[in-house]
């Protein structure tokens, strides 16, 4: 069966667990996300999601099923087009703690079955642009949440005049 990968990696000034929450903030994804759309579902191994995405070929709609959910560090999913045998794909996202505090975010996806040579040059064109794309709006997002949670903590402590 054959299997391929795409990995996006980004480094975010925003602490793992600012990243992580804006992360399972499922409900935000709207206003930020221009590559998934929404995603419908409960944040725990195990749950089935509803998730609509667009890699700029038009919205997909999937129903995947968490298969690791480790908090701070891991969520994936893993989601299949027909049978297994013919395409399958499971999803990453990673956060790993950098030493200024930052956070190294890498999605990644392993798809796999008879379809994906077929597939495979708009995988790695239009899907790996996406991913790109999301990694950045991920990143502004984290970095503003952080930035305002900075500037309020400044404010409380700065007398009034």
């Amino acid at each position: 069966m054959s299997q391929r990968i795409i990995e996006a990696a980004m480094d975010i000034a925003a602490p793992v667990e600012t990243v992580w929450r804006t992360l399972q903030d499922f409900a935000s994804y709207p206003q930020w996300s221009r590559f998934i759309l929404t995603i419908e579902g409960e944040a725990r191994r195990g749950a089935h999601l509803a998730v609509q995405l667009d890699d700029g070929g038009g919205v997909m709609r999937m129903r995947p099923t968490i298969v690791i959910l480790n908090e701070n560090v891991e969520l994936r999913w893993r989601g299949v087009a027909g049978a297994s045998f013919l395409f399958t794909g499971e999803h990453s996202f990673h956060l790993q703690p950098l030493p200024n505090g930052a956070t190294r975010f890498t999605q990644s996806e392993t798809f796999g079955g008879i379809l994906v040579p077929l597939f495979w040059k708009r995988l790695d064109g239009q899907t790996r642009r996406a991913f790109h794309s999301f990694n950045d709006a991920l990143r502004k997002r984290a970095e503003a949440i952080t930035l305002a949670h900075e500037t309020g903590h400044e404010r409380r402590r700065t007398p009034s005049s």
